[in-house]
């Protein structure tokens, strides 16, 4: 009977630890905010696997054409990515693809009880709140290139530098309830919408950079 037990704990043994080994957890920061990352190691050292998310909030004050307004960008991404290890070393390329469901707020700043929009100049009472929102489409490709040691199988601390670009395209709104009785003041606003989607997509090719530190179980 004690022998059945131990080749039973070996069994189960064999089975538990194939699980968990080389199971990596991360934290960590980057230009997409702040991040937790799962990884695993398909191939020891040369194929690694990423499933991580992102979040944050960043809030900027911008101009354009006259128009004074808050930028507030709300990160949050998930990805599911895969690192190639070339070398057999630290050095890693990575391709995968982004849930991106980033959003930026917009909300425009009267200044002296009045917006300049475009050069159109009326009181904030008449043009009322100026809003809108710069979206992006839901998935995003990703390229980039790093270095770290999440394709090892050994435990122990993990580390991770990431340096990528991933592709999305803006869709922007820019809204004012008094342009529906002002033709002049929509047209206006329509020309600043169209500037700052030309803004946005200047970032287009989003720069994603990224360092994390974990454990490798």
């Amino acid at each position: 009977m004690t022998r059945g037990l131990a080749i039973g704990g070996l069994m189960a043994g064999a089975v538990l630890v194939p699980a968990w080994a080389g199971v990596g957890i991360s934290a960590g920061a980057g230009t997409l905010g702040l991040g937790a990352t799962l990884s695993l190691p398909l191939v020891p050292d040369m194929l690694d696997a990423r499933v991580l998310a992102n979040g944050g909030v960043l809030t900027r004050h911008e101009t354009t054409s006259g128009l004074n307004y808050r930028a507030r960008a709300h990160f949050r991404n998930a990805a599911l990515l895969a690192d190639v290890y070339p070398f057999r070393g630290a050095f890693h390329l990575t391709a995968g693809v982004y849930y991106d469901d980033n959003r930026v707020d917009l909300n425009a700043t009267p200044i002296n009880g009045y917006y300049d929009v475009n050069g159109y100049t009326a009181p904030a009472s008449a043009v009322g709140p100026i809003t809108g929102t710069v979206t992006y489409q839901r998935f995003a490709p990703y390229l980039g290139l790093g270095f770290s040691n999440d394709a090892r199988m050994r435990a122990g601390f993990a580390y991770a530098v990431d340096l990528g670009v991933m592709w999305d395209r803006p869709t922007t709104t820019l809204n004012a309830p008094g342009a529906a009785s002002d033709p002049a003041l929509a047209a206006e606003i329509a020309s600043v919408r169209a500037q700052i989607e030309q803004k946005a997509n200047h970032l287009k090719a989003y720069p994603v950079a990224s360092l994390s530190l974990g454990y490798r179980f």
